[in-house]
């Protein structure tokens, strides 16, 4: 049966908020966490261990680091806390972790991923590894030589993205070079990518393994049930007072708080047109008293 993933998104799909999510959403498989950087002196920073620490049921740690070596650290100490599975990070098209050798700056040079792969598998007592990727790093034309590294490591799932760095989040995703890779895949490969609405998720839990949605989520936070946007579903009030309440306790004051939830409100406002006004309220809210009676009025009106 096809599985559905909810995408790690650095700075919103944090712990606060998938536990609220998984309140108020159903038809969510896994969520996987914003990476977690891991350099050679093994020092992770407190923000970034908050991500895993506490143990959270149904989510995978994703690692972005350069060296297979520190990604084997980073699995095992993961695992000694009960994570039976860790995710690499081979997508993120940011200038500053491409040019460090992360994310999908180690799609450059197929070598050097052999290499970093040796280093991970050489280790013993090893979590399942799953991996999130792109199609290449220049051109589409590097699937075929990808997919042929991919064979050769065991790994229990492969998330892709059928889009190559040099396009980030451009253009159209790729079907070819998704089907050159899945089609020599020796596991699961989970589909992601502009999944926005019920029918592209249906179709795409008929023919793949599973979906991974990010952007489509946020969007629409009722997008794993099969549900489209409804703006007079009675929960989404309650998820957005309650995620309000989660980072209340949480983190240091009303600003930082409502920099947050902007940000989830740039999405979110895809669901309620006509909203301009208060929209715009809503982003120049500088109190939580402020910002909730702008959520208020952009759900009642458009309920009304």
């Amino acid at each position: 049966m096809s599985k559905i993933y909810f995408a790690p998104m650095e700075g919103i799909t944090t712990p606060a908020y998938r536990k609220v999510h998984k309140k108020y959403y159903k038809g969510i498989d896994r969520y996987f966490s914003p990476f977690i950087v891991v350099t050679s002196t093994h020092n992770l920073k407190k923000r970034e261990t908050r991500e895993y620490i506490p143990f959270e049921e149904n989510m995978t740690p994703q690692i972005l680091t350069a060296a297979g070596a520190d990604f084997a650290w980073a699995a095992k100490m993961l695992k000694g806390l009960g994570y039976d599975e860790v995710n690499l990070n081979l997508g993120c098209p940011a200038a500053t972790v491409v040019t460090k050798g992360k994310g999908a700056g180690l799609l450059r040079n197929k070598e050097n991923l052999r290499r970093f792969f040796e280093d991970v598998f050489s280790e013993n007592d090893l979590p399942d590894i799953s991996i999130k990727t792109r199609c290449g790093f220049w051109s589409h034309d590097e699937a075929e030589e990808l997919a042929e590294v991919f064979t050769d490591y065991p790994f229990k799932e492969i998330i892709l993205h059928p889009r190559v760095r040099e396009e980030f989040y451009q253009g159209k995703p790729d079907p070819k070079s998704f089907r050159i890779i899945k089609s020599k895949a020796k596991c699961p490969v989970i589909y992601n990518g502009d999944v926005f609405d019920v029918s592209s998720l249906r179709d795409h839990l008929k023919s793949d393994d599973g979906v991974m949605l990010g952007r489509g989520l946020l969007r629409n936070p009722m997008l794993a049930e099969s549900k489209d946007f409804d703006t007079a579903d009675e929960r989404l009030e309650g998820f957005l007072d309650e995620l309000y309440e989660e980072y209340i306790k949480i983190m240091s004051g009303e600003r930082d708080v409502l920099f947050k939830l902007k940000e989830l409100w740039t999405y979110l406002i895809t669901g309620f047109p006509r909203r301009d006004d208060d929209y715009k309220r809503l982003m120049k809210a500088s109190t939580g008293a402020e910002y909730k009676a702008a959520v208020r009025q952009i759900i009642s009106t458009d309920i009304c």
